[in-house]
């Protein structure tokens, strides 16, 4: 009696043991190098390929408005002159967030016509971002996609469909980036 009921526990460890490895080797071999590939999918995908933290100047030119530039300093952001004061650094950092996080959805042939289609010629907005070490990055901004939110861009010869561009990329609004006058 006792040979049956320690074969049948002896049935059960060896099937939870293969269990656990065969649970072990989805985990690992199948999920482990997926991960891996998503990782580098988002880092290849990005339209503005940068960390925040590395953003020394921020400008964002739109078609129908004066320029706003950002720059960072010894004190935090601030707005230069004309404009002048201080930038809310919260607000200037989250706003780079959402730059980083833009992921290029499709990439389209530049063909004659393609820029003034896709309001590309003059772009709606311009952003250029200066980043540590003096590196530069553009990117043109053009018309919104109705059917998905996306938003045509272009960086050198390429247009490419981007997903995930906030609104003040395209449509600045100074009061958005300045910080609270002292004593309010």
């Amino acid at each position: 009696m006792t040979t049956a009921r320690s074969r049948t526990v002896w049935t059960v460890a060896v099937l939870g043991a293969l269990f656990a490895a065969v649970v072990a080797w989805a985990i690992l071999g199948v999920e482990g190098p997926d991960a891996s590939a998503r990782l580098i999918h988002e880092r290849d995908t990005r339209a503005l390929p940068f960390a925040p933290r590395d953003v020394m100047a921020l400008a964002i030119a739109p078609r129908s408005a004066p320029e706003l530039r950002l720059e960072r300093g010894v004190g935090g952001w601030r707005l230069p002159p004309p404009a002048g004061g201080a930038a809310t650094a919260l607000a200037v950092e989250g706003f780079l967030e959402r730059l980083s996080a833009m992921r290029v959805r499709a990439s389209l042939p530049a063909e004659p016509g393609a820029l003034a289609a896709r309001g590309l010629d003059p772009p709606a907005s311009r952003l250029t971002l200066t980043l540590a070490g003096g590196r530069m990055l553009s990117l043109d901004l053009g018309d919104e996609s109705a059917f998905d939110r996306t938003r045509f861009g272009r960086a050198g010869r390429e247009i490419w469909v981007i997903e995930g561009v906030p609104a003040a990329a395209v449509d600045p609004g100074l009061d958005a980036f300045l910080a609270a006058p002292a004593g309010r």
